[in-house]
């Protein structure tokens, strides 16, 4: 089953009924952008994160998603962006979506500042991989922000137990297991809770 092909055309709906564009909220204020800034948001799914940027800032966002469905529903909110629709135009915004997978980024070396993963580590299958692609197109100075679930509440083993029945990885982990993993792809790391379960560890 391509879990992601099912779930897409309710994706939004049902992040929005968990709270989740409060938390990527308090992701992007997390992440302090200026303008001429490039972000990448690995795993960005259908593009929530754009909802939330600052519009008084110029931004090139790069969206990488192996998933052509969610990719579908992620052009589409571009393009409502672009010509004011939903919550509005975003003059300086340019965004980019790729189908691709975070161990094989199709991107060159020192081009990105800052990159997003929200919610969706748990769902990458080569995580060492997909580090060292990071740390490889990470500028100098450039910012890894990483948004998860800690393995340790119910809410997350939950999630866990869902995602395991349709065949996802569910890959979980306490913000120091993942910063040791961080750490080994030559990384510095810091963590914060946001919520009960959430949390944001950024890497540099």
């Amino acid at each position: 089953m391509d879990f992601f092909k099912v779930v897409a055309p309710v994706y939004d709906t049902a992040m929005k009924i968990t709270g989740h564009n409060k938390t990527l909220k308090e992701l992007v204020e997390h992440i302090e952008l200026e303008s001429g800034q490039r972000l990448l948001d690995l795993g960005g799914g259908t593009g929530q994160l754009l909802d939330e940027l600052p519009w008084d800032k110029e931004l090139e966002v790069i969206i990488v998603d192996p998933s052509q469905a969610m990719l579908s529903k992620a052009r589409k909110r571009v393009v409502d962006l672009e010509n004011g629709a939903g919550t509005g135009s975003n003059p300086g915004l340019k965004a980019d979506l790729v189908e691709a997978t975070g161990d094989a980024l199709p991107l060159e070396d020192n081009s990105i500042d800052h990159v997003t993963i929200a919610d969706a580590l748990h769902h990458f299958n080569n995580i060492e991989e997909t580090l060292a692609e990071i740390r490889r197109v990470l500028k100098p100075g450039g910012r890894l922000h990483i948004m998860e679930f800690d393995p340790g509440t119910f809410f997350t083993k939950f999630i866990a137990a869902a995602e395991g029945l349709a065949g996802e990885p569910a890959n979980f982990y306490k913000p120091e297991v993942l910063g040791a993993m961080v750490e080994e792809a030559d990384f510095s790391y810091s963590y914060k809770y946001i919520t009960g379960s959430i949390y944001i560890l950024t890497a540099e």
